[in-house]
């Protein structure tokens, strides 16, 4: 009797002792050991259910440059110029960000009548002028529009941004998790205040009136694509030169 009460108390502290020990039985098991020596591992598709997806960001910046560029700012009805502050234009809020001895200041970009900065890692020259005094469509635009060429006929750019949604499907496991911040432009040439955007060669070249045929032959010897920056500048900055003051 007193045998088998002994035999029982030690089953008893076997098992109690067993399920005490700290790595799970089912980490301990040789068909869990064998998988380590697969190099292997989860498959491309494979989900780790019960642990959630690592949430998205959003990538790109808003900022038309990101990188500070010294400027000369020309506030709406002041013919006075701030000179030598260091500035970045933000495309999404229309501000231009303007770095001072007492912080970063935040000056809308209707306030300001035009802007040059020359480019702290290209060392270009940019000017800029208010979007506010143009119209497309009998609607003013807002923000800056960078000039490209300028003179009779001058070249404006607007650049501006979207957001493109995540790619993500988790059910196959594809694809981005991060939003994106695109940076898209398009291209006017104005008249007066009036701006046209460029659409095409033929739209273009009609713009040029009695000019078309010249302008034509020039981009045909030198070989420009309206569908280029550099091309359309070159375009537009031979169609001005024929109008110098």
């Amino acid at each position: 009797m007193k045998r088998t009460i002994l035999l029982f108390l030690f089953t008893l502290m076997f098992i109690n002792a067993f399920s005490q020990w700290a790595i799970p039985r089912q980490m301990r098991a040789e068909n869990t050991l064998d998988r380590l020596s697969d190099r292997n591992g989860l498959g491309s598709n494979d989900l780790l259910y019960g642990l959630p997806p690592s949430p998205g960001g959003v990538k790109g910046s808003f900022y038309l440059n990101d990188h500070w560029n010294i400027a000369n700012i020309m506030l709406v009805d002041s013919e006075k110029l701030l000179e030598g502050y260091a500035v970045k234009y933000n495309l999404k809020d229309e501000e231009l960000e303007v770095r001072s001895k007492t912080g970063i200041k935040i000056l809308d970009a209707k306030k300001i009548k035009s802007l040059v900065w020359k480019d702290s890692l290209t060392q270009s020259v940019r000017y800029f002028v208010n979007a506010g005094d143009y119209t497309e469509e009998g609607t003013p635009l807002r923000g800056l529009l960078e000039v490209v060429a300028d003179g009779k006929m001058p070249l404006l750019k607007r650049t501006y941004t979207s957001l493109q949604d995540p790619t993500y499907i988790p059910a196959f496991d594809v694809g981005s998790r991060d939003a994106k911040i695109l940076k898209k432009t398009a291209f006017y040439h104005a008249s007066g205040n009036v701006l046209t955007k460029v659409t095409n060669k033929k739209n273009l070249l009609a713009s040029f009136g009695d000019q078309s045929a010249d302008m034509e032959k020039y981009m045909k010897v030198n070989q420009l694509s309206v569908n280029k920056e550099q091309g359309l500048m070159r375009i537009f900055e031979y169609y001005n030169s024929k109008f110098k003051e």
